[in-house]
């Protein structure tokens, strides 16, 4: 009956120019993403978005402007997804999933450039991982990472081997010092394969791992340059 409805409905409205039209999220349903899969979704203003669960995806509709949470459950535990609907109507979303027994990777800030700009130290995160779990030493450098971001418009995929951040959960680009509005983010990332130097050689390390990349809001200062 729901899914009738989301089908049928027509909403359109104007803004600056534009055009709002219904637009179709699909979020995958499963513990690589949420941390559960879910079976029950509510969602806190059905004004802003409809959805439902349909086995293994979440469809959410447009259907005004604005933002609202939504919080998924498998009965037990929960996931939060704050939904945002852009003036054009499209959607974007922000995942908080339940982290369970989850490899957690904490993630600082570091200042770069002299104290001009925040970058999120996400290749040193994973180095001191690797380090602590032997998969390399201190003295070694990691020249690549390879990884599918399993967390919606914060972390993008890996490209041509480095960390991508993307967007904001709203849909803007990140930069510069815009990095830090991802303080206390979690993001969830797959990796396939990593290479690092060690003693001047590459060494491949095949990675297939997920790892919960929690990001805080603790600065470090340091002049080196992030990846």
């Amino acid at each position: 009956m729901l899914k009738q409805l989301l089908e049928n409905r027509i909403v359109n409205r104007h803004y600056l120019g534009l055009t709002f039209q219904q637009y179709v999220y699909e979020l995958k349903n499963c513990e690589e993403v949420l941390g559960v899969k879910a079976k029950l979704l509510h969602i806190e203003n059905r004004h802003i978005a409809v959805g439902y669960i349909a086995d293994d995806s979440i469809f959410f509709k447009s259907a005004h402007f604005g933002n609202t949470m939504v919080t998924l459950t498998d009965g037990i535990h929960q996931a939060i997804v704050q939904l945002f609907v852009q003036h054009s109507g499209e959607i974007c979303i922000e995942v908080k999933p339940y982290i369970k027994h989850a490899n957690i990777v904490p993630v600082y800030f570091r200042t770069i450039l002299a104290d001009t700009a925040i970058a999120i130290d996400l290749k040193g995160a994973l180095k001191k991982f690797l380090v602590t779990h032997h998969y390399m030493i201190e003295a070694d450098t990691i020249m690549e990472v390879h990884y599918q971001s399993m967390h919606p418009y914060v972390l993008k995929n890996s490209y041509a081997g480095h960390f991508v951040l993307g967007c904001t959960p709203d849909g803007r680009q990140v930069t510069g010092a815009e990095e830090y509005t991802l303080a206390n983010r979690i993001a969830n990332l797959k990796f396939s394969h990593i290479i690092i130097q060690q003693q001047g050689i590459p060494k491949l390390i095949a990675l297939n791992i997920l790892l919960t990349f929690v990001i805080t809001n603790k600065i470090f200062v340091t002049n080196e340059l992030s990846m």
